[in-house]
């Protein structure tokens, strides 16, 4: 409840009296319904049993009659005298071939009056002798073969008033097997008495027009036609005929009645009505849902109704609502925006009342705001260059320049090449420093100036360094700011090396869209600690703490290609103690000064 009232107080104004209001409206509509469905429900109930017995009703109308015209074929066969004489005179021993087709046209009309085609039904008549009439073709099923079923034998024991209901079974027909795959069979035994029986009718239906009545006549409910074991004779569904009723709790001792249970969430309404035929059962499994499909239709169209007027309400409402609360939104939105950083943004806020008054206020410290934010960063660039400036100045002035460039022509008159080499090399590196026109030098000039650099400083130094440099081709002519490489070979020799020998290398190479600097040195290294307090060093402003290196530090080049290429720039120091120190600059080759 806690973070429930939590998530509500981050709501906006708006939202907050919008779902107060829809709370309001929804509420004693729903209440409503739900006492009517609880005391509904009972009704309910009752009526959707009566509708579903009442579809039972006529489905057992159709199967008792289906059945006692079954019987009353084999009935007529049996109590007809003049059929039962022809029978036994062609069931004699030995058979008679001649007699059997005079006297056997008789019994053949009479099957074929008693069955019409579109019945579907088919009529075997077996004699005791191997005889035998169908009113069916002999080429599609051998009646001769019904003696091999388990049921045959049972015929001889049998009165001539009982019936063996055989049940479902494969179609035997094979030109209607795949249309109607089950037949429903009953066989009797035709007999005088105690006498062996004379003939043995067998008469099949197809279980198909059994199931397309089920399903047409009530096709939300699911009928089966059973066995007093419970094996399934009839059902829409092919694949149940044959096998156990897969009904919940029921079994063959079930008793006639309804009873409601749930399956999956859902409640379902189980008919079961005994007939008249050998202890079979007609079974009806149907939705409560599908039951009381025509009153929820109507109470649905009711909520629909309701629902809709409900959502016109609430949508002239919120319009309502906007009107009134989107000119302290949009203000919400520009506060926001601005927070973010964004202070050219606007709110567009018209009206004399108080939200208009307080647009138009905020407007204007925005304006001013963004003013006084020029004012600072001009202020801020302008430092910026004087201290560079101040820094080059720090270099001998231009008579230093003059003056050596004298005394490097006089050295080299004397012969002396390798000292007027050193001066010229001081000389260069002095020009650089004094000359105040290019802000950026192209890539080959500041490598040049380190190799000046370092060959003063092996000079300065007894024990001289070895400098190596390796710059790809295609970065020769890219320009970057003055004396970005020089500062980080000082560093390595006067820290990394501690002034003494070792191997500082130079990389500089190009991938994608951004330049790459390497300067690494084999020196005493560092250790995590310190290069955490280096990393932090940089990071610091200026009133912070000062660089640790004098003149043109790590410091100090670090915050000028910050200035220079805003984010887009970085610096990685990677150190391991005792084994050197390598620094890596990461450069963007086009759009700098993004911030």
């Amino acid at each position: 409840m806690k973070t429930l009232f939590d998530k509500l107080s981050k709501w906006s104004l708006r939202q907050k009296v919008l779902l107060s209001i829809i709370i309001c409206l929804i509420a004693p509509p729903t209440i409503a319904i739900q006492v009517s469905n609880y005391f509904t429900r009972d009704v309910l109930r009752e009526q959707a049993v009566i509708n579903a017995q009442e579809s039972l009703d006529v489905a057992n109308l159709y199967v008792t009659e289906r059945m006692n015209s079954m019987i009353y074929m084999t009935n007529n066969i049996q109590f007809d005298n003049e059929m039962a004489t022809v029978m036994k005179k062609l069931g004699q021993q030995p058979l008679d071939p001649a007699l059997l087709v005079l006297e056997g046209k008789y019994i053949t009309n009479k099957l074929e009056t008693l069955v019409f085609s579109k019945d579907h039904m088919y009529i075997s008549v077996l004699l005791p002798n191997g005889a035998y009439f169908t009113n069916y073709s002999g080429s599609e099923f051998n009646p001769q073969q019904f003696a091999e079923e388990s049921w045959y034998s049972k015929l001889d024991q049998m009165t001539e008033y009982d019936i063996e209901w055989v049940g479902a079974h494969p179609n035997y027909i094979q030109s209607r097997s795949k249309t109607s795959p089950y037949l429903i069979t009953m066989a009797r035994a035709l007999k005088s008495g105690d006498a062996k029986p004379y003939a043995y009718v067998i008469l099949s239906a197809e279980e198909k027009t059994i199931s397309d009545f089920f399903y047409k006549y009530a096709p939300t409910q699911k009928m089966i036609l059973t066995d007093a074991a419970g094996t399934v004779f009839a059902s829409a569904d092919n694949q149940q005929i044959g096998a156990a009723t897969a009904f919940p709790d029921y079994g063959p001792s079930e008793q006639q009645g309804s009873k409601i249970f749930t399956i999956h969430d859902q409640e379902y309404i189980l008919l079961n009505k005994k007939l008249p035929f050998a202890g079979w059962h007609l079974i009806s499994l149907v939705s409560y849902q599908n039951a009381i499909e025509k009153i929820q239709t109507i109470r649905t169209n009711d909520y629909l109704v309701q629902v809709l007027f409900l959502l016109v309400f609430i949508a002239i409402l919120y319009w309502i609502i906007s009107r009134i609360m989107n000119p302290l939104v949009i203000l919400a939105r520009v506060a926001s925006q601005v927070r973010l950083g964004t202070l050219h943004v606007r709110a567009d806020i018209r009206g004399t009342d108080e939200v208009g008054r307080l647009g138009q206020v905020f407007n204007q410290m925005l304006d001013h705001i963004e003013s006084m934010i020029e004012q600072i960063t001009e202020e801020q660039t302008r430092k910026r260059k004087l201290e560079l400036e101040l820094l080059q100045a720090q270099i001998n002035p231009h008579f230093l320049f003059n003056l050596l460039n004298s005394i490097r022509m006089k050295i080299r008159m004397k012969g002396d090449r390798e000292s007027a080499d050193i001066i010229s090399s001081l000389s260069k590196l002095l020009r650089m420093s004094i000359n105040r026109n290019n802000e950026c030098l192209p890539v080959h000039v500041e490598v040049e100036i380190v190799q000046h650099y370092v060959k003063l400083m092996n000079v300065r130094h007894n024990q001289k360094i070895q400098y190596e440099e390796s710059v790809a081709s295609n970065v020769l002519l890219e320009e970057i700011p003055r004396f970005t490489i020089q500062p980080f070979i000082e560093n390595a020799f006067i820290h990394g090396l501690n002034q003494k020998y070792g191997h500082i290398t130079l990389t500089i190479w190009k991938e994608d869209a951004f330049m790459y600097i390497s300067v690494k040195d084999d020196g005493v290294g560092m250790g995590e600690e310190t290069k955490h307090e280096l990393n932090q060093a940089l990071h610091r402003e200026e009133h912070e703490s000062k660089s640790r290196v004098n003149g043109i530090g790590l410091k100090n080049v670090y915050d000028r290609l910050q200035m220079t290429y805003g984010t887009s720039f970085r610096m990685d120091i990677h150190s391991d103690l005792h084994r050197g120190t390598e620094i890596v600059v990461k450069l963007p080759l086009s759009a700098k000064g993004e911030a």
